[in-house]
């Protein structure tokens, strides 16, 4: 299958495809995006693809034909077990969205650039956690991916909030290896779960060299990693970025329905 493809007539809706999942990419388009999402939508599907992740630029615009090709896409994929999650930061869009049940209501504006972002709170004591590391190489990506993945099924997480949870955890992982690990295999990157009553929580610390105060930051949507700070903040209920000597520090925080 083609790792990259183009999808209605003005290229605005392109696919990233990632073994079985598929990232499509809304920009900005004239004439909407309704047509370029079914043709996109339908590819997946065809291809035998369950599982989409929607990344819809903050400047691109959600009207009711958009919405209606959503919803029933989700339908379709959900009804073959899988899912389509939709990454959207901009209030209008996720308020769109959230009328029509695609996403749950929106989360709070993040920081200004350059602010100070609030700790983000969590009950004082997990029911259970788990701590595990692993050489910064990328052939320990796909078993830590793997580990995370099951700890939040027993968690509790289920379904769509599971595959959103997975996606961002991801990006994180996938991070703190390109920028985070300057010694390759040389380096470690730690991994704590944590299963409270209401949430789950997984912190993922690099090796990087860091600064040498340690604040709370508030790194642009596309600072690291291209998108996948933004599909770590569109995909969970909180996260924290905390930047140290000692590294990174990336919170991600999931609620249970």
């Amino acid at each position: 299958m083609d790792q990259t493809r183009q999808y209605g007539g003005s290229g605005a809706v392109t696919a990233e495809f990632r073994g079985d999942v598929c990232v499509l990419r809304c920009a900005p388009a004239r004439d909407g995006l309704a047509a370029g999402l079914k043709e996109g939508l339908d590819h997946c599907r065809e291809s035998g693809l369950t599982h989409v992740v929607l990344d819809v630029d903050p400047c691109a615009r959600l009207g009711s034909a958009e919405v209606g090709v959503l919803s029933d896409a989700a339908d379709s994929f959900r009804r073959e077990g899988g899912a389509v999650v939709m990454a959207v930061e901009d209030p209008g869009s996720r308020a769109v969205l959230t009328e029509a049940g695609l996403v749950r209501p929106p989360l709070p504006p993040p920081a200004e650039a350059g602010g100070v972002e609030p700790a983000v709170a969590l009950p004082d004591a997990p029911h259970w956690e788990h701590e595990f590391r692993f050489r910064a190489e990328a052939e320990g990506l796909p078993v830590a991916r793997r580990r995370v993945a099951a700890f939040a099924e027993v968690a509790g997480l289920e379904e769509g909030d599971l595959f959103e949870f997975n996606v961002a955890v991801a990006e994180a992982l996938a991070n703190a290896l390109a920028y985070g690990s300057p010694h390759g295999a040389d380096d470690e990157v730690r991994v704590r779960f944590f299963c409270y009553e209401h949430v789950v929580a997984v912190e993922i610390v690099d090796a990087g060299s860091g600064i040498s105060a340690t604040p709370i930051c508030v790194p642009d949507s596309v600072a690291i990693g291209g998108r996948g700070i933004h599909l770590m903040r569109s995909l969970t209920d909180a996260v924290q970025f905390t930047c140290g000597a000692a590294g990174m520090h990336v919170l991600l925080v999931k609620r249970r329905r």
